[in-house]
């Protein structure tokens, strides 16, 4: 028979095996270098960012050098790596939203091209050996690139672009801002970063003390044509709510109105259209052009706003992006409401 002794000391060594196991298994799932937020971590060493997975779950990866080899699925990050002088770090990124701004254009422009579907193939993306990818969050989904865990497992970082998620409702302030610190920490110039910041938030607050000022807050939809009398209408998962807000509108849609028919715009009876242009081929449309292709669908010419030709244009990318590009739509927006209580 077996004594009591033999059979606690088996018991014992089996829960130490299997503690054992579960710790390699565990290193090997993780590399040792990244965990869930919340996680201890004082013995983690390097550049650790704090970021989330597709469904925007808290997550953190340490990296143990700034990245040198750099995947963008995301034209806004691509421009900010550019502002923030790191496009050199660029070893493949996407096709940008239409034509570049000259400030990007040159330099867009002799970075390596990985794909012309906006998303690399999970193949492409191992042979180019990259430490970090950065993109959508839906990029990192089963049927695109997988769960970011799959990438931690080989020692790649991810991070999606806090613009991107879509259960948000970003701001400059939830968005845009802890991007750049982000880019700055992770490159290791936080310098430059905040130098970067700072004169965005500068524009941004001449904004708003003009805006301030008024007492005209007119009433807002922002439209995107598809064709073939087909529209979305933005709400407040996308950045763009924000910057009407900050530019002194109020939006009408409180939630996302997307591929919808003439009838389900002609619900709303806006002061002013912010109509969001796509380009057409590389070539962003004119202003003129783009409010032209509105007024022309016959089915919204009893909008009041496209009868007194209350339409402020502004580029896909430009509310998109996910960048400083922001705060240049911002700028035009307010510039356009202003005119408007000025008529």
């Amino acid at each position: 028979m077996i004594s009591t002794w033999e059979r606690w000391s088996r018991r014992c060594i089996g829960a130490i095996l299997l503690a054992i196991m579960l710790l390699i298994a565990w290193f090997a799932y993780t590399n040792g270098h990244w965990h869930i937020v919340g996680d201890s971590d004082e013995s983690q060493t390097g550049i650790t960012i704090q970021n989330v997975d597709s469904d925007g779950h808290p997550m953190r990866f340490t990296y143990a050098e700034p990245p040198k080899r750099v995947i963008v699925t995301y034209p806004g990050a691509t421009e900010l790596l550019i502002d923030l002088g790191l496009a050199d770090r660029i070893v493949g990124t996407v096709a940008p939203y239409g034509e570049e701004p000259p400030r990007y254009r040159d330099i867009y422009s002799k970075l390596p091209l990985i794909t012309n579907s906006y998303v690399p193939s999970r193949e492409q993306v191992l042979a180019m050996q990259p430490d970090v990818l950065m993109g959508w969050s839906h990029h990192f989904t089963p049927a695109v690139l997988g769960d970011v865990r799959q990438w931690y497992e080989r020692d790649i970082g991810v991070y999606i672009v806090p613009a991107t998620i879509r259960k948000n409702q970003p701001t400059l302030e939830s968005a845009i801002y802890p991007f750049i610190d982000d880019m700055g920490r992770l490159f290791q110039v936080p310098q430059k970063a905040s130098a970067y910041k700072t004169e965005l938030q500068q524009r941004v607050q001449a904004v708003t003390q003009r805006v301030n000022s008024w007492t005209y807050k007119p009433s807002v939809i922002i439209l995107q044509a598809h064709g073939h009398s087909t529209y979305s209408l933005y709400g407040p998962v996308y950045l763009v709510d924000d910057i009407v807000k900050k530019a002194g509108g109020h939006n009408l849609t409180n939630r996302q109105i997307s591929m919808v028919g003439p009838e389900r715009v002609l619900a709303f009876d806006p002061d002013v259209i912010v109509y969001v242009t796509v380009s057409q081929g590389n070539r962003i449309l004119s202003d003129a052009e783009a409010i032209a292709t509105l007024k022309a669908d016959p089915n919204l010419n009893n909008m009041r706003a496209i009868q007194t030709g209350r339409i402020i244009a502004v580029p896909f990318a430009d509310v998109n992006n996910g960048n400083g590009r922001v705060v240049d739509a911002l700028e035009k927006i307010a510039q356009g409401f202003e005119e408007e209580q000025n008529k």
